[in-house]
């Protein structure tokens, strides 16, 4: 190995050690600034079933049926398009869009899978009670977000924990 090749594998090990370093620092800090605040979610709470909100219910049926429509609505736009081209720009392009398409459709089928399960929290009874503090759910936040299991609280200090933990 000539010296030329090995300065850049040391300033490359530099770097990742460097990395890591502060991604352990960080992590240090992270954990730190939990225990002093006490900032954690709490403990699952058990939820009382309430009468089954029909209008809910409904309204989630709605965006079920809608969201499945919209996944349908993929399977032919992925149908409609060529794999190949005669032109690589062309074949760009459409590699392009086959990975918006891909990425459109498992959002999708993320939101179906949360719509579910909002349907059988409704058809439980504990639709529109946080999952966490047992709290009622906004009708705002329902509104806007009708698979929400968390008010708002505890939705931010899951947020901040995922942080925390990346």
């Amino acid at each position: 190995m000539s010296k030329k090749e090995a300065i850049p594998r040391k300033s490359a090990r530099r770097a990742i050690v460097r990395g890591v370093v502060a991604a352990a620092k960080s992590a240090k800090s992270s954990a730190k600034a939990v225990l002093i605040t006490g900032r954690t979610l709490p403990p699952p709470v058990e939820l009382e079933a309430r009468p089954i909100n029909i209008a809910a219910l409904r309204a989630l049926e709605k965006e079920r049926q809608r969201l499945l429509d919209e996944l349908k609505h993929q399977e032919v736009v992925e149908q409609e398009h060529p794999t190949t081209g005669n032109h690589m720009a062309d074949d760009a392009t459409e590699v392009s869009e086959q990975a918006k398409t891909l990425a459109l459709r498992r959002h999708l089928e993320g939101m179906l899978k949360e719509i579910e399960r909002a349907i059988v929290r409704a058809q439980r009874g504990v639709y529109g009670a946080c999952e966490r503090c047992g709290k009622p759910i906004s009708e705002e936040r329902l509104k806007v977000m009708p698979s929400a299991s968390l008010c708002i609280d505890c939705a931010k200090l899951q947020v901040r924990n995922t942080k925390v933990a990346a």
